[in-house]
């Protein structure tokens, strides 16, 4: 059998293309958008890609399973699984081979088995492998976001993110139920799932590629001797804030849509940046956080390239505005962040800039602003002095853990949709653990129009390293 595991850092996803060394036949599982790395795995295991399909209705990234199908004359396999109103739409599933519980797909003398495997979704298919030239005896078994390492799929984002109200708890038992019935599989059986450490799809996901049942079924707190009710508790408390462009995912994945490309933007000087503002366009700086809080332009965020680039942008920017870049760089780095943005669906990238926009706008506009920053030993002499709002954006896990006392915990996730519960007259400081997130906050909240913001400088480490006090929910 022919393995070979994909993995997008900037979505911590990961996709499958698993063949047939007889018939030199493959079949890739769960793809993202870019085609050409698949067609390039499949050059180098000298195998045709003859079939693809996906676990679920994914909600972090665009599928690009109808699309990868359609380009190279592939079998399009999809779970009939679930119905409902979110589960495939019937043009999605035109021309599509249906996998119910107990579907098989032959590639050559490999076999995948589809179970039906709610709780994350209600759709949601896990496919067991065999090698039939080794055996019949199953070897592993493609998870999607069923079970990851040291954890399993959340099931809480059709209620969190498209309003089906009441949906988590029913979710949740379905989860159970499915855990309890895989559960008595072999220790040996691999496991290989859909997303690693970084991903919203669950609260505490390792970072191992891979691993087997009989490892999860020892140390995966999801196969600890709970009952149904414990369990639903234990998995549906702390669950990050999903991003906004879930809700997106969703709706375009449904329909097993492929966003187009969007155009190369023009380059801009200062005066088209100050217009794009006036419009109301979303004007976002990539440059890292040093560089922006040093020298920035009014009114713009942050979000620096990097790995969780793709996750604040999606959950800060809105899909039904213009978008606009400000770069260090040129036109073929802006082409590569617009291949980006396209994996979560961000295509209205209306113009750019170069970093040195900021100093031509020197001269035309205004002077640029700089990102105050406030060390902890201030903070918490202000605190005693004055009023001071103290806005922790961290992960719900982070906060119940430890946090500081009287702060206001808004997840950077949420920051879009509780903006009305920071009191704009009072000056805020903002704080994540180590500095990063909460400067994407911070920027956030001045391009919005608050004048009084500054980021914690090393966050909630440097509070807890300089034993100042710190509250635990009970």
């Amino acid at each position: 059998m022919i393995f070979r595991r994909f993995y997008d850092e900037s979505l911590a996803q990961t996709s499958y293309l698993i063949g047939c060394e007889k018939t030199r036949e493959a079949i890739v599982v769960d793809p993202g958008l870019d085609f050409e790395d698949y067609e390039r795995g499949a050059a180098a295991e000298r195998v045709r890609i003859s079939h693809v399909t996906e676990t679920h209705i994914h909600a972090d990234f665009v599928s690009g399973s109808r699309g990868l199908a359609d380009k190279l004359g592939a079998t399009l396999h999809l779970s009939g699984e679930g119905g409902g109103e979110w589960g495939y739409t019937a043009a999605a599933m035109r021309g599509a081979e249906t996998l119910t519980a107990g579907t098989e797909i032959r590639v050559g003398e490999v076999k995948l088995e589809a179970l039906h495997t709610p709780g994350h979704t209600p759709e949601h298919t896990t496919l067991v492998v065999a090698d039939r030239h080794r055996g019949d005896e199953p070897v592993g078994a493609l998870t999607g976001d069923f079970i990851f390492v040291g954890d399993v799929g959340r099931p809480d984002l059709l209620e969190r993110t498209v309003g089906a109200a009441g949906s988590a708890e029913h979710s949740a038992a379905a989860l159970y139920r499915s855990i309890q019935s895989f559960k008595s599989r072999p220790d040996h059986l691999q496991l290989w799932p859909g997303h690693g450490a970084g991903s919203a799809c669950g609260k505490s996901l390792g970072s191992l590629p891979q691993t087997t049942l009989g490892y999860e079924r020892l140390f995966n707190w999801a196969f600890a001797p709970l009952d149904e009710r414990e369990f639903v508790t234990k998995v549906l408390e702390h669950q990050p804030v999903p991003p906004r462009y879930f809700a997106e995912m969703k709706k375009i994945n449904r329909e097993a849509a492929t966003p187009p490309r969007s155009s190369q933007p023009p380059e801009s000087g200062a005066d088209g940046l100050a217009a794009a503002l006036e419009h109301g366009v979303t004007v976002v700086d990539t440059r890292p956080a040093k560089q922006f809080a040093d020298n920035h332009i009014p009114g713009t965020v942050n979000v620096p390239l990097g790995k969780s680039f793709l996750t604040w942008m999606g959950a800060l920017v809105p899909y039904d505005r213009d978008l606009f870049l400000v770069v260090d760089g040129d036109a073929r780095t802006v082409s590569a962040i617009g291949e980006q943005l396209r994996k979560i669906g961000l295509v209205r990238i209306a113009g750019y800039a170069v970093s040195d926009v900021i100093n031509r706008w020197a001269r035309t506009q205004s002077k640029p602003e700089k990102l105050q920053e406030i060390d902890v030993r201030t903070l918490d002499s202000r605190r005693r002095k004055e009023s001071v709002q103290v806005i922790d954006v961290r992960s719900p896990d982070e906060w119940f853990a430890g946090h500081l006392p009287g702060a206001l915990h808004i997840p950077l996730a949420a920051l879009p949709d509780r903006l009305g519960e920071i009191d704009a007259s009072t000056p805020v400081v903002v704080h994540c653990q180590g500095g990063g997130r909460s400067a994407i906050a911070a920027s956030f909240l001045e391009s919005h129009g608050l004048e009084s913001v500054a980021n914690l400088k090393g966050g909630f480490d440097a509070w807890v390293a300089n034993r100042l006090p710190v509250e635990k929910e009970t």
